[in-house]
């Protein structure tokens, strides 16, 4: 697997994984006895407008993406973790491959053009 394979991983298995959840989570909690925090968020959802469901999705897909991202970004070592600015220094490996070298194009880069 190389970097771009990866980020195409990433993209199906996290991010939209995630998006899609969220959403059907909202639509109908899961569960004998869902959360009762999501059961109230999912009746507020079931009552917007299909127009405002749709900005909400949106909203959920954004934040979900950029969270991806920045993390993308944290282990290309462009956003320290690190108190004193230092590189964060990851390495992020596959088998033997080294996933997020840096003359490679950057994990974060890749993702934003998936």
């Amino acid at each position: 697997m190389n970097n771009s394979e990866f980020i195409t991983i990433i993209e199906d298995v996290v991010s939209t994984s995630a998006i899609e959840d969220t959403i059907d989570n909202l639509g109908s909690p899961p569960g004998r006895k869902p959360d009762e925090n999501l059961v109230k968020k999912s009746v507020w959802f079931n009552s917007l407008s299909n127009s405002d469901k749709n900005m909400v999705k949106s909203i959920i897909s954004d934040a979900v993406n950029e969270s991806v991202f920045g993390f993308l970004c944290v282990l290309d070592g462009v956003r320290s973790i690190s108190k004193s600015g230092d590189s964060n220094n990851l390495k992020l490996t596959h088998g033997n491959t080294l996933l997020n070298e840096t003359e490679n194009e950057l994990l974060h880069d890749l993702y934003k053009n998936v």
